[in-house]
């Protein structure tokens, strides 16, 4: 060999060597590889902008630790996704083998990058603080209709440009659009169709789950993780691998078999019951905590006072408002009377005169508070409350279950746990502390 060819070989490894997949260091999931492609998207505008949001909004001011954001958990989501696709291709059953790519396949492929990829943008669309604020200023669409928005975005562009000259084995499946699979993936199909009208395929019906079903999906399962971790508060921990080991792809029990679902072995039931009991713990102790929910409330209002739809009207501006600006910007209204949500500032930045928020029992009506608010002579300035909208039940225990790998059965058939574990939310009441005992003496009076 020519010494010009060996010098070519050896420039032909270092390339190699510099362009092997990266990897980063998770708390919760050790190390989580990444290529070029998702390196690209990592280390675009908007997925770096996730450092600068909280994943707990701003519930760090009760539980020191929950400083994490949504960077590291939509890196968790992609490690977790890939390891239930993985699982769901290798353990298939005989009568839904035609319907999951061969590992290797251009399909399993080309499906394992676009789930890899919407796991990255699912939470792109977030406000600042998470979900804080996101219902009085996103209203109905929700952070979803601004993930599809930044996907679209000259940001992204970039990113998508180099994907669609990807390796060869997209070439096989160029009857598919993979920023478009990408974009129904990250948002699931709800969103998707409420958005744009158009229904999922059965195939696309179970990616999408992987990250976002309402119980298997991998956004719900790293939360959980993440937030016991970060807040010390160890009721979220809970099998997550068993749980992943035995998941499967099932015959619907509900639809007579013809429809397709996420399901699980049944020696997988005790870690489903353990999630359960996890998401109901943890909402009591953190989510639907008190002294978070006060915290939440006063800066729900003054982003309420300061930012509106008007706004957030580019894609521009509302990628360049983030957690610390909005801090900024509390620290400034704290100290000056004259600025829009002086009052609630003060509350967050002193900790002074905050609020006080009281679970309301589930017979109890806005319109006993509107009476109560009125015959109390209270101001708006010094009560508030947030009633969730009443919507039907959702079956969250129809999916099914393989009994001895052959019968299957819904969920709710083969565990009594599973019916017993509360899922509603709680109704919510927040009062000056000057005027608080008059609530406490009017809810103690509505009791009896």
């Amino acid at each position: 060999m020519t010494a010009s060819g060996i010098m070519g070989d050896r420039g032909s490894m270092v390339k190699d060597f510099l362009y092997s997949d990266k990897k980063i260091y998770d708390s919760v999931h050790g190390f989580i590889p990444f290529d070029e492609f998702e390196k690209e998207l990592i280390d675009s505008l908007p997925f770096q902008r996730l450092h600068y949001i909280h994943q707990l909004g701003i519930a760090y001011l009760v539980y020191p630790g929950a400083t994490h954001t949504r960077f590291e958990h939509s890196l968790g989501v992609m490690a977790l996704a890939t390891l239930m696709f993985e699982k769901i291709c290798k353990s298939v059953r005989p009568d839904v083998f035609h319907f999951v790519p061969r590992k290797g396949s251009s399909d399993y492929l080309y499906w394992r990058r676009v789930l890899r990829m919407a796991a990255l943008c699912h939470d792109l669309g977030h406000l600042p603080f998470s979900h804080v604020a996101e219902k009085e200023l996103l209203g109905s669409s929700g952070h979803e209709h601004w993930t599809l928005k930044i996907i679209d975005s000259s940001y992204l562009q970039p990113v998508w440009e180099k994907l669609r000259k990807a390796p060869s084995y997209l070439e096989d499946i160029i009857e598919r659009d993979i920023i478009e699979d990408i974009k129904k993936i990250s948002i699931g199909e709800a969103k998707w169709k409420e958005i744009t009208g158009k229904a999922f395929s059965p195939w696309e019906r179970i990616v999408s789950e992987v990250i976002t079903g309402d119980f298997f999906g991998a956004d719900r399962i790293d939360y959980l993780l993440r937030d016991a971790k970060s807040t010390g508060v160890a009721y979220g921990l809970f099998d997550y691998h068993q749980l992943i080991e035995m998941l499967r792809i099932l015959p619907s029990v509900d639809r007579g078999g013809d429809e397709l679902q996420l399901g699980i072995d049944e020696n997988g039931l005790e870690s489903c019951e353990a999630l359960l009991l996890a998401r109901h713990f943890m909402h009591r102790r953190i989510y639907q905590y008190s002294s978070v929910k006060a915290y939440n409330f006063h800066l729900r209002r003054y982003m309420k006072a300061n930012y509106s739809k008007k706004t957030l009207e580019s894609v521009d501006e509302f990628l360049s408002i983030s957690d610390t600006d909005v801090i900024s910007a509390l620290n400034k209204a704290a100290k000056d009377p004259k600025l829009p949500g002086h009052a609630d500032a003060q509350c967050v930045i002193f900790r002074q005169h905050r609020f006080r928020a009281i679970s309301l029992p589930d017979a109890l009506t806005e319109k006993d508070l509107i009476d109560f608010k009125a015959k109390t002579k209270m101001s708006d300035a010094e009560i508030d409350w947030e009633f969730h909208r009443a919507e039907p039940p959702l079956d969250r225990l129809s999916f099914p279950v393989s009994k001895r790998h052959v019968i299957i059965q819904k969920a709710r058939d083969c565990s009594d746990l599973l019916l017993k574990v509360p899922s509603k939310k709680s109704n919510w009441v927040y009062v000056s502390p000057e005027r608080d005992l008059e609530l406490i003496n009017f809810l103690e009076n509505w009791a009896k």
